[in-house]
């Protein structure tokens, strides 16, 4: 599969597995137009790769990823505005395309996972979590986030939903394990490893039956809802009309790590 990227790292291993990375540490991983873009096709290129069996992302660095790139979207461009540039035929213009993968797609979460990259996360397939990783939504207090992020409200409880998105909240690899959002937390140093072992158990079922039967559930989870959020929350992604406060978010992230406030 094609592995020219700016922003996103392929590496190949045994078995069918290979990684995605998010490679842009210096920025601790913001996902900036261009690497939303760049992820897609990425995902594309796998998707159709029939040597490709199994994905595994990570984040480079010290972090998974800050989430969005708050300096290109304070810049004037808004992330919910774009389409997908190189978007397979089965993907609707709602969801992440992480949603719409066919093949398995494992995270290996650690430190932190900010605003959008928790949506990404949401879409995976599983998740190894290093001890203590943040999931962050405090960019969202008292209103509730774009469109990309439905897909947890059918994964986590409704009160749970409320701590996030209007208290501007957040939860911890532990609180995250007991909503299955992640299926293993373990040391730092061993959830890459782990995040491999599921890419190689996971590559040994057949891509057809795997494919059929994530497709299945993925659209069964549609019909009992998701459909009818995307088409009702769609118009308006933060319609509540209550301005984010940066200001008061760049503090929240700093009180976790003072680094992560400079991105």
């Amino acid at each position: 599969m094609k592995t020219d990227f700016e922003t996103i790292r392929v590496e190949q291993h045994d078995e069918g597995v290979i990684q995605l990375v998010l490679n842009r540490p210096d920025a601790r991983n913001a996902f900036s137009h261009k690497m939303m873009a760049e992820l897609d096709e990425a995902l594309d290129e796998a998707e159709i790769d029939d040597t490709v069996r199994s994905v595994v992302l990570r984040g480079e660095g010290k972090l998974f990823s800050a989430g969005h790139d708050l300096k290109e979207q304070m810049g004037g461009k808004q992330f919910h505005t774009l389409t997908y540039p190189h978007a397979s035929p089965s993907v609707r213009p709602q969801l992440p395309r992480a949603w719409y993968f066919r093949k398995p797609l494992i995270g290996a979460l650690h430190s932190y996972v900010g605003p959008y990259a928790f949506a990404i996360v949401a879409c995976c397939d599983f998740n190894i979590a290093a001890t203590g990783t943040r999931f962050s939504c405090e960019v969202f207090k008292g209103s509730y986030p774009y469109i990309d992020w439905l897909t947890l409200y059918m994964q986590l409880p409704m009160r749970v939903i409320e701590k996030l998105w209007l208290m501007g909240g957040w939860m911890d690899a532990a609180e995250a394990l007991q909503f299955q959002l992640v299926q293993r937390v373990l040391s730092e140093e061993e959830v890459f490893d782990e995040a491999l072992r599921w890419g190689r158990q996971t590559a040994l079922i057949s891509p057809e039956g795997f494919a059929k039967g994530k497709d299945k559930i993925r659209r069964s989870v549609e019909l009992m809802g998701l459909n009818q959020l995307t088409a009702v929350l769609a118009p308006e992604p933060l319609r509540s009309g209550a301005p984010i406060d940066m200001e008061a978010f760049r503090k929240a992230q700093a009180a976790f790590d003072p680094s992560i406030a400079k991105v």
